[in-house]
């Protein structure tokens, strides 16, 4: 539909827009300990290791970990509350699902992409969250993110090993 393309358009315009004021209000982020990790997906299947690993190497209880997925497309009788899509966002970027502005409000003190592909949705959401500081692999704009880490998206366990290393640096955990 020709109403989709515009849509996009202006949610482009609209993060253009916010992601000049996410640097100008850019401070430095603080050096308390990591409880509350809020994890991007883009598929479902890595669930798992990514929980395992936070669980395991960076010793994050899984009750504090939150999960959202991106998908295009949802089927209707799918009702997860942790998939979003861009149907969950309006004109301009604003969130339309209740379920992701609940999950949005709560403020985190980790942020970890580990989407496969840039997308627009997944940086619309950066911009909505507040989170102390955010991660994610190199390929992926370097304004909306505290560190990158430069490994091939689909290698997790070194970006994972990676992770640890320079969370271990800043005192984090």
């Amino acid at each position: 539909m020709i109403f989709t393309g515009i849509k996009r358009k202006s949610n482009q315009l609209f993060f253009n827009k916010k992601i000049k004021e996410l640097i100008d209000n850019s401070n430095i982020s603080n050096s308390k300990k990591v409880k509350n990790v809020l994890i991007l997906l883009d598929t479902i299947n890595d669930k798992d290791i990514v929980l395992n690993n936070l669980k395991n190497n960076l010793g994050i209880d899984v009750n504090n970990i939150k999960l959202l997925v991106f998908q295009e497309k949802i089927a209707k009788g799918n009702v997860d509350k942790n998939r979003f899509s861009p149907k969950d966002f309006g004109w301009f970027g604003k969130l339309r699902s209740e379920a992701l502005k609940s999950i949005l409000t709560k403020k985190y003190d980790l942020l970890i992409n580990y989407s496969k592909v840039d997308n627009l949705y997944n940086n619309l959401l950066l911009l909505h969250c507040e989170v102390d500081f955010r991660v994610g692999f190199a390929i992926f704009d370097n304004r909306l993110y505290d560190l990158l880490i430069d490994c091939k998206p689909e290698n997790l366990s070194l970006f994972n090993k990676e992770l640890k290393k320079y969370l271990e640096i800043l005192n984090k955990i």
